[in-house]
């Protein structure tokens, strides 16, 4: 095999912004010499890795980015392989994946592309660093990269070793341009589970090789494994609750943890395992003091609980009916970030609504008892839930207003939250304001307000919230239950907020 040697690699400080497809991109001026007979040392020395076969399982039953057929590489011609050396010593030179993406696009048969990887690829964490560079690059050449690299793992072009050699333990990943994320998405991109599980387990192990804390390979392990199928995410979030722990732990903790996608994503994943699991259901409450102000993490977040809200609810509920502490907690953390302070996310409204039917379905359900003496063990479980959940929505208005200093946000959140219910409660009876259906934003507001500066020395009467759906319980017993579990879940909603 040729060796390339190239000029020392330009370190891009800044990224450009991500062109649109087509949009074309400066590249930066590439010497006629780069190919040489000698590697330079840094991280550009070739290193053989034995090769194992790949097994394809049950591999056509897993969404791939290419055809489950996998196509073995051919060889290069002088001229091809000569071009592919330039075109991976560009890549690396300029810190700009296009050079690579381009190459695959003048040969596109997956052959070819297929010997490109195993050529590239025999650089160790040269091939990892072109693949994270991926910032100049549209959807499409990013589609285009995920194939090749899908292709080349099936093919047995680029082996897991190989693919491991790839991940660069230099820096952990802290250097800007460093993140992985970049890399990660290719290897989502796949949709191929065995690749990713071998990415995502290597990442875990410079993790804890570290100490457990990397906030940004956290990021890049999150990124992969929402390319995974529901059936092999659940198999390796049980098989990988250590490394997991550890992910949960950094993520969305770093200098870009009010913009990184990758904890939406990997909530959005998990949310795809249906009927939810124990593992899924952790993930979730695990994550909720990692929602912050990140508008993707919270709009997941909202998603998951829309489609699981029962079995989330039910994983948090104790012997009796009620939110554990900890539960408690959680939901009220869970209400603040994705009901009452900002930032808004798309789908809040839709999320606001979803609230309501759910307390709306929870009333309804207990008026089925409303002249039961006694009411049975299960519509007092019921009457609890709904009290803790009412609760915690009020914790969550009541975080926001004493941790977070956001009393207009959470005021506004407040409102918006009831004012959607105006369709699934009609008839709500708001105390000392009237019926619901009948009251404008602004009468709500103004009643939320003025409760809110009547009785600010007195946390536990600040919001009435409570009110308007205890007064909707007909049987004592079943109001005594719920009132009962709503105060617990009000006084423990602190959680301590970063």
């Amino acid at each position: 095999m040729s060796t390339i040697q190239r000029g020392n690699p330009k370190r891009v400080e800044t990224r450009t912004a991500e062109r649109t497809e087509g949009q074309t991109v400066t590249k930066p001026a590439v010497r006629d010499n780069a190919v040489r007979a000698e590697l330079a040392r840094d991280a550009f020395q070739a290193t053989p890795v034995t090769r194992s076969a790949v097994s394809l399982g049950a591999e056509t039953t897993t969404v791939r980015a290419t055809s489950t057929t996998a196509v073995a590489p051919t060889a290069l011609s002088a001229s091809e392989q000569k071009a592919a050396e330039q075109a991976i010593a560009n890549a690396h030179d300029g810190r700009d994946a296009s050079y690579v993406a381009d190459w695959l696009k003048a040969n596109p048969d997956p052959a070819k592309q297929a010997a490109f990887m195993d050529l590239m690829f025999k650089f160790g964490p040269v091939a990892g660093a072109i693949l994270d560079d991926v910032q100049r690059l549209p959807e499409a050449d990013r589609a285009g990269l995920s194939r090749a690299l899908d292709n080349a793992y099936r093919s047995g072009a680029v082996s897991p070793g190989e693919l491991e050699a790839a991940v660069a333990s230099a820096h952990s990943g802290e250097l800007p341009g460093e993140t992985h994320e970049g890399l990660a998405g290719i290897v989502a991109g796949t949709g191929n589970a065995d690749l990713i599980e071998t990415y995502a387990k290597k990442e875990m192990e410079i993790i804890r090789a570290d100490g457990g804390y990397d906030q940004q390979r956290s990021a890049a392990v999150a990124t992969a494994l929402a390319g995974m199928p529901p059936d092999r995410l659940q198999s390796f979030l049980a098989e990988n609750k250590d490394g997991m722990a550890d992910v949960l732990k950094n993520i969305n903790a770093g200098m870009d943890a009010s913009y990184s996608p990758a904890l939406g994503k990997l909530l959005d994943a998990a949310g795809r395992i249906n009927p939810p699991t124990t593992e899924s259901l952790k993930l979730f409450s695990d994550s909720i003091d990692k929602l912050g102000e990140n508008r993707e993490s919270r709009a997941a977040a909202a998603r998951f609980f829309t489609q699981h809200g029962d079995a989330v609810l039910s994983s948090l509920q104790d012997k009796a009916g009620s939110l554990t502490l900890d539960g408690e907690k959680k939901m009220s953390e869970f209400f603040t970030r994705t009901l009452f302070s900002p930032p808004e996310f798309e789908g809040q409204a839709a999320f606001r609504q979803d609230v309501m039917s759910r307390l709306e379905t929870m009333g309804a359900g207990l008026e089925e008892h409303a002249t039961e003496n006694p009411p049975s063990q299960d519509a007092k479980r019921d009457a609890r839930l709904m009290g803790s959940l009412v609760g915690a929505l009020e914790g969550g208005f009541q975080i926001a207003v004493d941790e977070l200093n956001k009393r207009n946000d959470a005021v506004k959140g407040m409102v918006d939250l009831l004012f959607s219910a105006k369709q699934f409660l009609p008839d709500l009876p708001i105390p000392g304001a009237g019926k619901l259906k009948d009251l404008t934003i602004d009468q709500l507001q103004n009643w939320v307000t003025s409760n809110l500066q009547e009785n600010a020395q007195n946390a536990s009467d600040a919001i009435p919230f409570h009110g308007a759906f205890g007064e909707q319980i007909s049987n004592p017993d079943l109001r005594t239950d719920y009132d009962a579990a709503r105060v617990s879940a009000f006084v423990n909603r602190e959680r301590g907020l970063s």
